[in-house]
């Protein structure tokens, strides 16, 4: 049969303002499944979405902005209409995203989540176009002397308290901050972020709280302008990084004064700086597939894939066997029954706090192991002061558990010994 067009409703704002000010064409860029037919007498494009809440009772499905919604005015549940939640923020800015009775009204999340329905990702696969380049010959001489590291953010509060850490790195190496947070330049007149970024040989892509596959342009812009990143975010990097020493864990050196040090070294030896570009120094001798981290370049090798399974046309293409059920009318079933809504992913508040209080730093979560593999003598550091504490703490608790377990065998034996005793036949002399 031939199906009607797609009409989507936008039903909350964006960031207080309708999301879409015209009618947004997804059909004319988005390729129909096969299987599928659209009557197009009436209008060129077989999905649209548009911000007129006239349309809700017609429309084919409801979007809304999660930092956006407000559950005292939501418009009424309608049979073969689903309901998508749209984000691109961490939970922490719409806690009840971590609800699941808040959740339940939702049919798909549309986010940066990999485990997302619909994928709304901070990156793409024009990454690859970077990845891939070889270096220019000159390429340290384009990187600013004097100051190692680049921080551009306007986010002064975050949530996981990043501010705090990075003042005090900033004690050690020198941190040039154009942004509104510990801000010491000026931003120019004549540079975009961007060039910016390619400017420093560092770049803090530092996410504002820990949350899974939270990863946002900040690192996309630092490895698009070859600035090694500083990261810290969610607990794994794999699909979002080229290799695994394409980058620094902030989260490995819970003293900033360790991190300086690093960052000091690698800054005054450039074979050691360019091993973290090794992906782009090595791009014309080694291919691809022995060069890059599998899972990052099963992400973003294939475009026409991804146009596919990301953005709104993903959106409207997932919306069509439901737009079918209703025009045939029938109750669509969702054939996958493990839908991806809550997500209580994120770490505590306050990570970073911890810092503000030091020296000494004693954070209270587990370092990341550091692997400071340019370094000529590179082996694993000593433990910090919050592992030496850590270990001493369980050597006090397994040596209280021993003597507890002796003391009850001591008295086992004791009321053992005295029950042979007690029944001991009595001989006569």
């Amino acid at each position: 049969m031939e199906l009607p067009p797609l009409r989507v409703v936008y039903a909350s704002p964006w960031f207080g303002s309708p999301k879409f000010s015209e009618d947004e064409d997804v059909g004319k860029s988005c390729p129909i499944p096969e299987e599928y037919n659209f009557n197009l007498t009436e209008q060129k494009s077989w999905c649209t979405i548009t911000s007129n809440k006239d349309e809700i009772d017609k429309a084919t499905a409801i979007m809304m902005h999660a930092p956006d919604m407000t559950f005292w005015n939501l418009p009424p549940h309608q049979k073969n209409q689903p309901w998508i939640l749209e984000t691109l923020e961490s939970p922490f800015s719409s806690t009840f995203r971590a609800d699941p009775e808040l959740m339940q009204g939702f049919n798909y999340l549309a986010s940066y989540h990999t485990k997302s329905t619909f994928l709304f990702s901070y990156f793409s696969p024009a990454i690859l176009d970077t990845v891939n380049r070889p270096l220019p010959k000159e390429f340290i001489k384009t990187k600013v002397k004097g100051a190692p590291i680049l921080w551009i953010a306007k986010n002064c509060q975050a949530t996981n308290g990043r501010e705090y850490y990075i003042e005090k790195l900033s004690q050690y190496v020198t941190i040039d901050s154009y942004g509104e947070c510990l801000n010491n330049k000026e931003f120019p007149t004549d540079k975009s972020r961007m060039e910016l970024m390619g400017d420093y040989k560092f770049y803090l892509s530092v996410e504002n709280s820990n949350c899974d596959a939270y990863v946002t342009e900040k690192l996309y812009d630092s490895l698009s302008m070859s600035a090694v990143p500083i990261v810290d975010g969610p607990p794994s990097y794999i699909g979002f990084i080229p290799t695994e020493r394409s980058v620094i864990h902030m989260d490995a050196y819970p003293d900033p004064k360790d991190l300086a040090d690093y960052i000091n070294y690698l800054d005054n030896n450039d074979t050691a700086y360019l091993e973290y570009l090794s992906y782009r120094r090595d791009a014309i001798d080694i291919s691809a597939k022995n060069r890059l981290e599998p899972t990052f370049l099963e992400n973003w090798k294939d475009a026409k894939a991804f146009n596919e399974k990301s953005s709104y046309c993903s959106v409207c293409r997932g919306l069509i066997p439901w737009w079918k059920a209703k025009q045939e009318g029938k109750d669509y079933v969702e054939p996958n029954k493990d839908i991806f809504l809550v997500d209580d992913s994120c770490t505590s508040i306050g990570k970073w706090n911890y810092a503000n209080q030091g020296p000494p730093y004693q954070p209270n979560w587990i370092p990341r192991p550091r692997d400071e593999f340019t370094r000529p003598d590179f082996h694993e550091l000593p433990p910090t002061i919050s592992d030496r504490v850590h270990d001493k703490s369980t050597s006090i608790f397994i040596a209280n558990i021993s003597f507890i377990l002796l003391f009850i065998v001591f008295i086992s034996v004791l009321i053992r010994e005295s029950r042979k005793d007690r029944y001991k036949p009595v001989i006569d002399a």
